[in-house]
């Protein structure tokens, strides 16, 4: 069961990611939207201006705007601070004409909306002064349709043409056929080029800046050859960048084909999450959606993968759930599985929001609306996840498919002899009592146990078995101690 990573896997794995919307996030120097919306980069006919207090979602799709800035979140690193989070992701802030910046007009401009390019470095000089790091994304599939490229497709350049793929009957391919969204062509060595071979390439250019790390949109349209050239290619130059992929369902085959990208976004996850917590799949089906990640990921691969529960793509966590209760259930879940939490901003203080653009509400900043209990409930899960070795980059051993109900139930464990931490998600309506085997060697015969939150009672390991009692509709995240005063369980020896 010994399983030796190297450094900067474990490095990667120890990550709490914090996601923010920038237009949406804080507005900097103290402005109200009023007033900043007022500058010159508003000034376009159809951008629909709106207070910072007001509805998002009767807008003209990607065009209604509240203010957020870069400056703004740079402003709010304190807060993050006390939260726990240790990296900040950020939408992507090249210059577009849209609200959310996946239209890009320049990628070699920081938009103006958002500061321009001395505000991203501000907030890359403030985030690494706190020891933290940024994650941009980069969409390297599809462009505006006012791209200067594009335009100059359009009009016959023949050095451009073949950057897009136009058709017999004058149209092009574009994403999801968004004809805003003209695609690029990916095979053609000029695009590779300037999007990341070249020394002074879109994903070169930002990383020499002082961005940490890439996460990549639309994965499965990027590819795993273009994923695994961008990787061998970083690497010589950055070797500490992080290229993270978003693929909306089963990621395996992206870490089998080797080399790519060192992490996905784990929407497998969510979706096992959200639907076990629902009722639609059982336990059993839960179990193995833990397996089998674990087999097709590889363990790099799953702890260097983003586990999230809502985004700026789907809707937040407490509206799909229905309840604070479950919500908490997912996110000991999203805690304790293997993999860096990535938290949609707004969520540690209970935002709701339905499908996009309901989920991209500005954040609220006065403490009268937060819930601060579920605020403190996901500190204290950050505090236990980054003090347990176990739980940010151990391993995973499924146990819960071998037990009769309704539980998830998994042990995290490191090379350490011991190091590791058992975790019982009992979501049926009855408590969980059973005598479960741990066929884990270094939980010793009388080893104490207890619950991390204090749900579950504590007990003993015994002779390789522990006996549960998990209440209903709860978790426990059972960690071990060393009760006596002349006498280690764990001695150095064995390490």
């Amino acid at each position: 069961m010994k399983n030796t990573l190297d450094a900067a896997t474990k490095q990667m794995a120890s990550q709490i990611i914090y996601q923010i919307f920038p237009e949406r996030f804080a507005i900097g120097g103290g402005l109200s939207s009023a007033a900043k919306l007022a500058q010159a980069a508003y000034s376009h006919p159809d951008i629909v201006k709106r207070g910072w207090d007001d509805t998002t979602l009767d807008q003209p799709w990607g065009m209604q705007f509240f203010g957020g800035d870069l400056d703004g979140i740079a402003e709010k690193l304190d807060y993050l601070l006390d939260l726990g989070v240790t990296g900040v992701y950020l939408t992507p802030v090249f210059t577009a004409p849209s609200n959310h910046k996946y239209d890009a007009v320049d990628f070699f401009s920081i938009d103006p909306m958002f500061g321009g390019e001395a505000a991203l470095l501000r907030l890359i000089a403030a985030l690494h002064a706190k020891g933290m790091s940024l994650t941009l994304d980069a969409v390297l599939n599809h462009v505006s349709d006012s791209h200067p490229w594009f335009l100059a497709a359009k009009a016959g350049d023949a050095t451009k043409r073949d950057w897009f793929s136009f058709t017999d009957d004058g149209g092009y391919l574009c994403w999801q056929d968004y004809g805003q969204m003209p695609e690029l062509n990916l095979s053609t060595p000029a695009v590779r080029d300037i999007l990341y071979r070249q020394p002074d390439s879109l994903v070169q250019h930002w990383l020499a800046k002082g961005v940490d790390n890439w996460r990549f949109d639309v994965a499965q349209d990027v590819g795993i050859e273009v994923a695994q050239e961008m990787a061998t290619i970083i690497a010589q130059r950055f070797p500490k960048a992080g290229l993270l992929g978003e693929l909306n369902g089963f990621s395996g085959s992206w870490f089998q084909a080797g080399g790519g990208f060192k992490g996905m976004m784990n929407y497998w996850y969510r979706t096992a999450t959200l639907a076990w917590l629902a009722g639609e799949i059982d336990a059993l089906q839960m179990n193995y959606a833990l397996k089998d990640a674990r087999a097709a990921y590889g363990l790099s691969g799953l702890l260097c993968s983003w586990n999230m529960l809502s985004s700026h793509d789907t809707p937040r966590l407490l509206t799909t759930v229905g309840s604070v209760e479950k919500a908490q259930l997912a996110m000991i879940m999203q805690f304790t599985l293997p993999g860096i939490p990535l938290v949609y901003y707004g969520e540690e203080i209970g935002m709701e929001g339905g499908a996009d653009p309901d989920c991209r509400r500005p954040m609220r900043w006065n403490q009268g609306d937060w819930n601060h209990a579920q605020r403190q409930f996901m500190q204290d899960l950050i505090r236990i996840r980054q003090s347990n070795a176990a739980l940010q980059y151990g391993d995973v051993l499924v146990l819960g498919d071998r037990l009769a109900g309704n539980a998830l139930v998994f042990l995290r464990y490191t090379d350490i002899p011991g190091e590791a931490a058992l975790v019982i998600v009992n979501l049926a309506s009855q408590p969980l009592m059973t005598k479960l085997l741990l066929p884990y060697s270094h939980w010793y015969d009388g080893v104490p146990l207890h619950d991390a939150f204090g749900v579950a009672p504590a007990c003993r390991v015994q002779a390789g078995s522990v006996v549960l009692n998990i209440p209903s509709q709860s978790a426990a995240i059972y960690l071990v101690s060393e009760p006596y005063q002349h006498y280690n369980f764990f001695k150095l020896r064995n390490r």
